[in-house]
């Protein structure tokens, strides 16, 4: 979601709420735990319970409900010209546990009706708005234990609904029908439902309006793909929607009024092709309605974009939906977006994103909305760079310099929210979008595309946590990375920008060269700093296990910084301006093998940020003849190379050195001295949700 009067930084507009945005302490969380637990022999015989009415969310405890799974809802909704609706929604569910009774999150309009399994059934409402607790509490005759159906019907004129920021959603009135958007709770003042995001469900929503409002061709529009258009004699039209993906509640959609419809085919990847139905308020200023056609003709683009950075697109149909509402903000409703008056790209990219991510891939609980609007905020600043625009890297770096350590924007982490009223903040959008920056950084590119990739095509249809995202980009990178996740999304601090870095391991003999026995070997370790901070304090382990097989290095001999730990030799990078470089040399002395034998010596970035540009290199050692050895020089002393006025010259310095002096005459001692000391960086945007 996006706002329009937040402010953001360099060219990061989209926020839901809050969208001046762009861009924790406390224990990372247990992965999510299943939903929903298939009923059982032994649930039918436990005795029934009262469920529960609360799912546990961390930021809104009054939302969602406990002991049964939805799995679709059946909305039949009229919708009369004085703003009232009558309407019947049919939900199919599965409880995981035998319920005397159970709830459902709906607030406002009149409840002539509940059946269950086609009984009637008794109800009462219950209320707290202080936690948005608005509860239709239903005793069904006979308990109800595995597959279930309710029906409730209902009526009256929908409220709308304000949340703890002051800001609203929910049933919406406008000057010819109204729009119901629900994020975060606002589909209960209409829709009777488990309303978390942790229960997803598939839909079918048939909206029955007048076929003219004003003389004008009217419209209900919703999510997923029309199935029928059907025209009554008593002036009506019912439009009939099916969502045949799991959608979260947070996400349905109900748009009523003028509409000019427009229509397309977006092709996709694969061959696939979807149909696109947007609806354009037909008041829209002519400036605004020659921008949405022009972005409208960019979908194309757009989506193959999407698909080649996320995977396939998740629906079965899209567009978009302009209207005139004083919400404020754009909204990612599955499959067609919602706009508030009209559309800019970066905001068009920004909902369509939320189709991968918020949409396709859900959080559980909404303290964790930052995998929504993170990845939501960063995809635009990638989808500019690939289109001449500056870099993201560059985009969220300078937000992040400029942001000062004490600014209060960084006292609030992303995924570990206390207050509902933060739901929308900067610290979801611009620090979300900064913490996938830095991640990139930390992981390097191909690795940081893997997991994003993966964490769509694994996770499509569910809902999941911040643990969970953590757990695979761990599993993707093969490293431990609970100390960054904790420094940029549970601190409530700045975080530390990552160092990005180059290292290398050289020799002046060419790979897999045969080495004679009695010869001194050199290489040089080279760490080049090339991101936008310096390179303090990286670790680089160099494995010589292989190598020390059959040859020697002296402990005392390795720089300062440097130091071996049994067959690994471990080096501190001292301190490395960007753009500079760190080496440390290093020279063995080859014992006489046995027999011949191919060795391999590589070095190892400890520290994340790095990318390896040829750390390993290959010998053959060859025993010596008898009597005879390969003629060797005195080995000079290198010291390991580092400061902050390095250049990467530095590493070919040394390695020069060691080429002209490598092999000499004369039988050598085992042990050798290597040296001594090491020494070795906008503008206002529309709100978004």
């Amino acid at each position: 979601m996006i706002r329009r009067d937040a402010e953001t930084p360099t060219r990061i507009h989209r926020s839901r709420r809050a969208l001046g945005l762009l861009l924790a302490a406390g224990a990372i969380a247990a992965p999510l735990s299943a939903v929903a637990v298939p009923a059982t022999a032994a649930s039918a015989a436990a005795a029934p319970i009262a469920g529960a009415t609360s799912a546990g969310d961390s930021l809104f405890a009054g939302i969602g409900n406990g002991g049964y799974d939805v799995t679709h809802y059946g909305v039949d909704l009229a919708y009369a010209t004085d703003g009232s609706i009558a309407a019947t929604t049919t939900i199919s569910a599965t409880a995981t546990t035998a319920l005397s009774s159970f709830s459902l999150d709906f607030e406002g309009l009149t409840v002539t009706s509940v059946v269950v399994n086609g009984q009637a059934a008794t109800f009462v409402r219950e209320q707290d708005p202080a936690i948005s607790k608005y509860k239709l509490v239903v005793t069904p005759q006979t308990p109800v234990d595995g597959d279930f159906t309710a029906v409730i019907s209902y009526a009256g004129t929908p409220v709308q609904h304000t949340d703890p920021d002051g800001s609203s959603e929910g049933w919406s009135t406008t000057s010819d029908g109204a729009t119901a958007v629900g994020q975060p709770v606002g589909t209960m003042t209409w829709l009777p439902s488990d309303n978390t995001p942790r229960d997803k469900a598939t839909f079918d929503i048939a909206l029955t309006v007048p076929t003219l409002l004003g003389g004008t061709s009217a419209a209900g529009v919703s999510n997923g793909v029309l199935t029928a258009q059907t025209p009554h004699a008593d002036g009506t039209t019912t439009w009939a929607w099916k969502q045949s993906k799991p959608m979260a509640t947070e996400l349905a959609l109900v748009s009523i009024g003028r509409y000019t419809e427009f229509q397309s085919t977006i092709p996709l990847q694969g061959g696939r092709s979807i149909p696109e139905r947007s609806f354009v308020d037909p008041s829209t200023s002519p400036q605004a309605l020659a921008e949405i056609t022009s972005l409208r003709a960019e979908l194309p683009e757009i989506f193959a974009f999407l698909e080649k950075k996320y995977g396939r697109y998740p629906g079965d149909a899209t567009g978009v939906v302009v209207d005139n509402t004083d919400l404020g903000y754009a909204l990612e409703t599955q499959d067609r977006p919602f706009f508030e008056g009209s559309i800019d790209r970066e905001t068009l990219v920004h909902e369509l994103t939320h189709q991968w991510f918020g949409d396709a891939v859900t959080p559980a609980d909404w303290g964790d909305i930052w995998l929504n609007e993170g990845p939501a905020t960063y995809t635009p600043l990638v989808y500019d760079e690939e289109h001449g625009g500056p870099t993201a890297e560059d985009s969220l770096y300078d937000l992040w310099n400029s942001t000062p350590a004490g600014a209060p924007e960084w006292t609030i982490p992303p995924a570990k929210m206390t207050d509902a009223a933060d739901l929308f903040g900067w610290q979801v959008y611009n620090r979300g979008a900064m913490t996938l920056e830095a991640l990139r950084s930390a992981v390097t590119t191909p690795v940081f595309e893997e997991i994003m990739r993966r964490w769509y095509a694994e996770r499509v249809g569910t809902s999941i946590s911040t643990a969970d995202f953590i757990a695979l980009a761990e599993k993707v990178s093969g490293r431990s990375l609970g100390a960054f996740f904790q420094d940029w999304l549970y601190d409530a601090d700045k975080p530390a920008w990552p160092a990005t870095w180059t290292l290398a391991l050289a020799t002046p003999r060419a790979k897999a060269s045969a080495v004679p026995a009695g010869s001194d070997l050199g290489y040089v370790v080279t760490a080049t700093a090339t991101g936008k901070v310096p390179l303090r304090g990286a670790t680089v382990e160099v494995d010589l296990e292989a190598l020390l097989a059959t040859a020697t290095l002296d402990p005392g001999s390795l720089p300062a910084g440097a130091r071996l730990d049994g067959t690994t030799l471990l080096w501190t990078v001292p301190t490395t301006a960007t753009g500079a470089s760190a080496t440390l040399p290093f020279t063995v002395h080859l014992d006489d093998p046995r027999r011949a034998s191919l060795v391999d010596v590589g070095a190892r970035a400890v520290t994340l940020g790095a990318t390896c540009a040829g750390c390993t290199v290959s010998h053959t050692l060859v025993a010596a003849a008898v009597g005879t050895v390969e003629p060797a020089a005195a080995q000079p002393t290198l010291a390991a190379t580092g400061t902050d006025a390095a250049t990467p010259a530095a590493g070919a310095l040394a390695l020069v050195a060691l080429g002209g002096l490598l092999l000499a005459s004369g039988r050598r001692r085992r042990t050798v001295n290597v040296g001594a000391g090491a020494t070795a960086s906008r503008p206002e945007s529309p709100r978004r949700r």
